[in-house]
């Protein structure tokens, strides 16, 4: 996985992750679960994950920060890969 950011964390301590698979070249989410559920590793496209329900404040963080990246790029500001 590279270019890996954390973008939501849950009260029970379950994260959220947007990175590239690197066989892919794809921004997928991956989800950790946390270690007293044991820690599962989850990974999904960002579009399976977006259309997932029920939406949860998960899906709105990631939302968020997509809405943000597009708002950056069409300003034309040049921005770093996530």
């Amino acid at each position: 996985m590279e270019n890996i950011r954390e973008f939501a964390t849950s009260t029970n301590g379950d994260r959220w992750f947007l990175g590239i698979d690197q066989l892919t070249n794809k921004e997928v989410v991956v989800h950790l679960g946390n270690p007293s559920s044991g820690g599962h590793e989850t990974i999904t496209s960002v579009a399976s994950f977006l259309n997932q329900r029920p939406l949860g404040p998960e899906h709105k963080a990631l939302d968020m920060l997509l809405a943000d990246r597009r708002a950056t790029e069409d300003k034309g500001t040049p921005t770093k890969p996530v």
